[in-house]
This record gives C-alpha cells, sequence and structure tokens, in this order.
C-alpha cells in the first residue's frame, strides 16, 4: 500500500515537473489617462527644460530623409505621430528639445512597429547627402536597449561656411515594451544639439512607463 502511495506521488510530482507551463496573460493596453501619466514632463529632465507650446508633429522631414526609401520609412511613423499621448519639450531659451509620442495596443496591433524600426534603420542609416556647400547624412543610432527593442537613427546636417556646428541634427528612436511603444524625436538647431538627450529622455520615459503599466497591472 506504501508503495501504491508513493509511486503515486512520484508520477504527480513527475506530471507536474513536465507539464508545459501556462503562459501569462498579455497586458491589457493603457488606457489614455494611464498614457498621459506616463508622459515626460520638463521636470523629467531638469530645471532648463520648459514645455513646448509649439506641437510640431514630423518625425524627419522629406528633406533630411533624403531618399525616396528613407522617406518611405519615416511616412510610416506618422500614426505615432498623431498620437494623443505626446509631449513637447525644448531646452530654456535654446532652438533644441524632444518630442515624445506614445500609444498602447494589444500584441497584434503593435507587432508591426518593430518592423518599421528596422526598416527605418535599413533604408535611412548611411544615407548621405553631401554636396560643394553642405555636409549631411543620416547614421545609425546606439543608445542602448529600452524596453523589448530600440531602434534609432541620426541626422547631421553642416554648412561649414557658416559654422562648423551643426546647423540641424535630429534622432529618431522607436522603442516597444509590453504593450506600448514609444516614439522620441530630438533636435537642435545652430549647434545647440545634445547628443545625450535621447539616451537620457529614453532612460526617463521607461521608467514612468514601467511603473504606470505596473500600476495598471495590479
Amino acid at each position: 500500500m506504501r508503495s501504491a502511495i508513493l509511486g503515486g506521488l512520484a508520477a504527480f510530482f513527475l506530471l507536474a515537473a513536465t507539464a508545459p507551463a501556462v503562459a501569462a496573460a498579455p497586458a491589457k493596453p493603457l488606457t489614455p489617462d494611464q498614457l498621459s501619466e506616463a508622459l515626460l514632463t520638463p521636470s523629467d529632465l531638469g530645471e532648463e527644460y520648459t514645455e513646448n507650446e509649439k506641437r510640431y508633429r514630423e518625425a524627419l522631414d522629406s528633406e533630411a530623409a533624403h531618399t525616396p526609401k528613407c522617406r518611405s520609412a519615416i511616412k510610416a511613423l506618422k500614426p505615432l505621430v498623431r498620437s494623443k499621448a505626446a509631449a513637447f519639450i525644448d531646452k530654456d531659451g535654446k532652438p533644441s528639445g524632444i518630442r515624445q509620442f506614445l500609444i498602447s495596443g494589444t500584441p497584434a496591433q503593435l507587432a508591426r512597429w518593430e518592423s518599421a524600426g528596422k526598416v527605418m534603420v535599413r533604408d535611412c542609416a548611411g544615407v548621405k547627402a553631401n554636396t560643394k556647400t553642405v555636409r549631411a547624412g543620416i547614421t545609425k543610432l546606439s543608445i542602448g536597449r529600452f524596453g523589448s527593442w530600440t531602434y534609432g537613427i541620426r541626422h547631421r546636417k553642416t554648412i561649414p561656411e557658416l559654422s562648423s556646428k551643426l546647423t540641424v541634427a535630429s534622432d529618431v528612436v522607436l522603442i516597444g515594451t509590453e504593450n506600448s511603444v514609444m516614439l522620441l524625436v530630438s533636435n537642435g538647431f545652430f549647434g545647440t544639439f545634445d547628443p545625450g538627450l535621447s539616451k537620457r529622455a529614453a532612460k526617463a520615459a521607461m521608467q514612468k512607463l514601467k511603473d504606470v503599466q505596473a500600476t495598471a497591472a495590479e
């Protein structure tokens, strides 16, 4: 009798150990209020930053994208820049700052955005548009991995006759995590571009988003 009981227990634990784990249910999309709570504010970046009243909704203009393929890749980001969950922040007194656009959805709804990020890097990074008077081009931007995936590019343009400093520069960074996708666009004109702003903003933005996601999951 005892051996039968022990045998039964052994079989039970063996089945429990080999049974496939039940997958956790995917996180529900965040509500508009939760998305708003996850947005960056000027204070997240420092005392020198303020809200920008101008609502410029474009990742990279057609001239800066340079080529038809890159323009198409940037155009694919249009649904993101139309998001109502958006933040517009400038560095006080300077033509420099960052814009954030945030959306949330089901895994099926968000799946295409990682492909969009890959295409953006593939079709934009490496583009050059140098002339006798202008040096311009786009490179791949690596700021580290945030969330499930991160893709970025950096556009630079310099007019040497005017200044050795960058005339304009822009970062476009796409980040995906759980039930949300974020687009960050950092730029600066006439030597005011901050090359470290995208990474600082991504770090702060991801922490706020994770906090909101954690609260939503409770």
